[in-house]
């Protein structure tokens, strides 16, 4: 297995620390001449998209990148322009684009809100003068007061109360602007944060919100006794798809994958891809004999499908996906069940594949 490369701890010196900028910048030649050789050992072109992803791989971060890319050539014993391409969206291009769009979406946020607090500040100031007029009023209204000086008196009155009716007519008004813009600025943020931990290709959740979920849903588990599922499947002879047909339909097929698995869950069912062609299903609350009948239900759906190529109509041959499903047990953490659970897809494959294999029924 390729292991990701360590940072040595005069890396992490530099980094915390802040070293010369000589030490930084032989550190930077050090990580770029790394990236270099990945690229040419693995028969990648140093593309702008292949290097970022190779310089990430050699410092190591982050982690969760470097893990998928070391189980790949693992897996394949090798890895390709359109994988690092993937990848490249998926924890790089994607991540910094949607913290990007975060910031300035928080950014109008605030500006909207501080917007909202001048508007009543100047209201309160406007009624504080309006407070002060009445006050004037009420004493130049004496019982000393001549026919004419009452009258001047309310007239004045009624120009100030018009003006505060004004004003509040505004303020109302002005409110309501920035509670819709504010309410759009939210839906925003929120798909944006939203969008931070979606697969951009299949619209299933990527790695790190399964890793975030599988971790809150064990701890859930734990204090209510409730069963846990997960699933880990794999689209069988996936590479020949990609080489045969090409990595347009390869996608294709990823895409429709995720869709009929998305089909079949419900509720807090979670469906996330987990890297390249593998896939995960969390089961809160189901057995591990349900979760066999769905898997079951999902190969033989799988089956009966007739995919062709959108141009063309050729045929694309039958696609078959092999499963593992293991059953959280007592004390086990996420990490352990995705272990076991992917030890039972590695069982699947190696027992020819378009298969499930699960823990016995207890």
């Amino acid at each position: 297995m390729l292991q990701n490369p360590k940072r040595s701890h005069d890396d992490k010196r530099t980094e915390d620390t802040g070293a010369p900028a000589d030490l930084e910048f032989e550190r930077a030649v050090s990580l770029s001449s790394r990236a270099l050789r990945y690229a040419e050992t693995y028969k990648t072109p140093p593309t702008p998209k292949n290097f970022d992803v190779w310089y990430a791989f050699a410092s190591g971060r982050p982690e969760a990148l470097c893990r998928e890319i070391s189980e790949i050539i693992e897996k394949d014993g090798s890895i390709d322009s359109y994988e690092l391409s993937q990848l490249h969206s998926e924890y790089l291009a994607t991540g910094e684009t949607e913290r990007r769009q975060q910031e300035m979406l928080g950014y109008h946020l605030d500006r909207e809100m501080d917007k909202a607090m001048q508007r009543v500040h100047s209201h309160l100031a406007t009624n504080e003068h309006y407070s002060g007029s009445l006050k004037r009023g009420a004493n130049e209204l004496s019982a000393a007061a001549t026919p004419a000086q009452v009258r001047k008196t309310v007239e004045v009155l009624m120009m100030e109360n018009a003006r505060m009716r004004a004003e509040s007519v505004k303020l109302n008004r002005d409110l309501e602007q920035t509670r819709v813009q504010v309410r759009k600025l939210r839906t925003s943020l929120e798909k944006s944060r939203e969008n931070e931990f979606r697969d951009p290709l299949t619209n299933v959740s990527n790695r790190r919100y399964f890793e975030r979920a599988l971790t809150r849903l064990v701890t859930e588990t734990r204090s209510t006794g409730n069963p846990l599922c997960l699933v880990m499947a794999d689209i069988d002879h996936f590479k020949r798809i990609n080489d045969t047909f090409g990595h347009q339909v390869g996608d294709d097929v990823l895409k429709y994958f995720a869709a009929l698995l998305m089909k079949n869950v419900k509720g807090q069912d979670l469906v996330a891809r987990y890297g390249g062609e593998e896939f995960c299903i969390i089961l809160p609350s189901t057995t591990i004999g349900n979760a066999q009948r769905l898997i079951t239900h999902i190969m033989a759906q799988l089956d009966s499908a007739n995919l062709v190529m959108s141009r063309g109509k050729d045929p694309i041959g039958k696609v078959t996906s092999s499963f593992g499903i293991a059953h959280l047990q007592p004390g086990e953490t996420g990490d352990q069940l995705v272990q076991r659970a992917d030890a039972r897809l590695y069982q699947a494959k190696h027992a020819g594949r378009n298969r499930v294999i699960c823990d016995p029924s207890t």
